[in-house]
């Protein structure tokens, strides 16, 4: 298939996630006319990821991206899953986010090369990266070089497109705390303590946290938010009980059990300085919330790596000037990047991912083809 009428197609097939399947089973019938040898790699009933290698010499180089999109979200100008083009835009669900890395990934794999290719495309991504851990256990990852992906940004200020190669992300998770209160019932109030009351004045603290959670010289700043407080009144009584989730975005050298360390010496220095007291022998404890995958670490590629040096000069020679970008938002690449294989990242030009009428420009579409493409000779 030509470039944009393979872009239309991957977007006219519904991968919303938890229904990729389609979508696998066309990728890999492309991947397999590319000459590459292809299997799947499962999750569960029905789904899949889509793996495919190709080539003898030197160590593979990686194309990964992910097959699944968010749902349709808002008031859409057209069919979500009909590319729809206007004034040298193409619209459609997911063409940003990912499926002109998608398209743009096949196509290049056209390329004849001798060099050892492989190529993953993962499900789950826009939810808890399934696929991706699923390809980290079968060992797919294990002998790469390199890991070169189509996927956005997410980085800070203006989308510069195919001149945008993105060198990390912050990494993720969230910690659920558990604040105890004492029942009473509801008429006699002032025999209790209520666990909501608790909940709040920590709230309050723990947003006072964020001046002093980290900093890293290039990814963006860590940051916090309160992403759920939940408590309820039962039966006239007093809640004994109250749960806070803090969502954390962290940074190099940061992890996802460092941020909880970090959060449980604070809540104990609330208890040194008198803030708080134990309830009936009961304290304020934190935990990494259950999660059927494990979060995710930032990570940082060097600008010095000779392949990050390679793509800055073919982007230079298809797009312009390269920009160095961190992104604000994990990824599957998170995953990849914590067997410590270097990850970059280009995406096409455009916007309103995750919300209805998302964009790419066709400009940026063929210059990422192009960019590929000649990535894969100059390895």
């Amino acid at each position: 298939m030509e470039s944009l009428e393979l872009l239309k197609k991957t977007v006219s097939i519904n991968s919303i996630f938890g229904n990729e399947s389609r979508l696998g089973e066309f990728l890999e019938q492309q991947l397999k006319e590319a000459g590459f040898e292809t299997r799947r790699i499962p999750i569960s009933d029905g789904r899949f990821n889509v793996v495919g290698e190709r080539g003898t010499r030197g160590k593979p180089v990686l194309f990964y991206g992910h097959m699944d999109t968010v749902p349709v979200y808002g008031n859409w100008k057209s069919d979500p899953f009909a590319i729809r083009e206007e004034g040298g835009n193409l619209f459609g669900l997911g063409v940003f986010d990912m499926k002109a890395g998608v398209a743009a990934t096949l196509k290049a794999c056209e390329t004849a090369t001798d060099r050892r290719i492989k190529v993953a495309f993962g499900v789950d991504e826009e939810n808890i990266s399934e696929g991706s851990h699923a390809l980290l256990k079968s060992g797919f990852f294990s002998d790469v070089e390199v890991a070169v992906t189509g996927e956005i940004s997410t980085a800070r200020g203006e989308c510069l497109g195919p001149r945008q190669i993105t060198l990390g992300r912050r990494g993720r998770c969230v910690i659920e705390i558990t604040v105890p209160g004492r029942s009473a019932h509801g008429a006699q109030a002032e025999k209790g303590i209520s666990a909501i009351s608790e909940a709040a004045r920590l709230v309050s603290l723990i947003l006072e946290m964020d001046g002093a959670i980290g900093s890293h010289e290039l990814l963006p700043a860590p940051t916090q938010f309160i992403r759920k407080i939940n408590a309820e009144s039962t039966s006239l009584s007093i809640p004994d009980t109250a749960t806070i989730e803090v969502d954390r975005h962290l940074v190099v050298p940061q992890t996802p059990q460092s941020a909880l360390s970090e959060v449980s010496l604070f809540i104990g220095g609330l208890y040194s300085r008198g803030v708080f007291s134990e309830i009936d022998g009961k304290r304020i404890t934190a935990r990494l919330k259950n999660r059927a995958t494990p979060y995710l670490a930032p990570y940082v590629t060097p600008k010095e790596n000779p392949f990050v040096q390679s793509l800055s000069m073919i982007v230079e020679a298809r797009a312009g000037k390269a920009s160095y970008a961190y992104g604000t938002s994990v990824a599957d690449e998170n995953v990849i990047a914590s067997l410590g294989i270097p990850v970059i990242s280009i995406g096409p030009m455009g916007g309103n991912e995750h919300s209805a009428n998302e964009w790419i420009t066709k400009k940026s579409y063929l210059q990422l083809v192009g960019i590929f493409e000649d990535f894969i000779r100059a390895c």
